[in-house]
């Protein structure tokens, strides 16, 4: 407390004020840093804005790195258990576990690289940023979906998610607003 006054608390200590000084300690974002329109949701602070068209073409490849993801994903967790349990693993012990962690981190890098907003590893879940109808959307692909047919705007989150317009591949509407091919 400060000397003399018995009304007010000290809110930091010396060596926590000379930090802030220093500029070791910044201040928290304020909310509506974090919540500004655009950025809902967003972990991995993406800036590539898809095509309909576009984000179908990657599929095939997404489905074979989250296929890996889920493998990877599975042993981790499969070794970790029995070290945790003071067992052995058939998959091996921390030598295994700290080269998973590190394939998982390249694998969950790849989706980053190309464009994609990583939401979740455990299930895998992944959006596209795109335009629908005017509108900026997410494209939503949730591990075990083996197309992309979902969108939401990005304040609605996974809960507003809404079919794609059209059946895929068959003249649905291109996140541009233009019609798709035709099959």
């Amino acid at each position: 407390m400060a000397a003399g006054r018995t009304d007010v608390m000290a809110s930091t200590t010396p060596a926590t004020e000379c930090r802030r000084r220093r500029g070791a300690i910044r201040p928290a974002p304020a909310a509506a840093d974090w919540t500004r329109a655009g950025l809902f949701g967003r972990l991995s602070g993406v800036d590539r804005i898809f095509t309909l068209e576009q984000a179908r073409l990657l599929m095939p490849d997404l489905l074979a790195k989250a296929d890996d993801v889920v493998a990877a994903r599975a042993d981790l967790v499969e070794i970790q258990t029995a070290l945790n349990q003071g067992l052995a693993s058939p998959l091996g012990g921390i030598p295994e576990v700290k080269a998973l962690e590190a394939r998982l981190s390249e694998i969950l890098g790849w989706f980053t690289a190309e464009g994609l907003d990583l939401k979740g590893i455990a299930p895998l879940l992944l959006d596209f940023p795109a335009r629908l109808n005017g509108d900026d959307v997410l494209l939503c692909w949730l591990e075990g979906e083996r197309e992309l047919r979902w969108y939401h705007k990005a304040e609605h989150g996974f809960a507003g998610r809404r079919p794609l317009p059209g059946p895929p591949g068959r003249g649905g509407t291109d996140p541009g607003g233009a019609p798709g091919a035709r099959a």
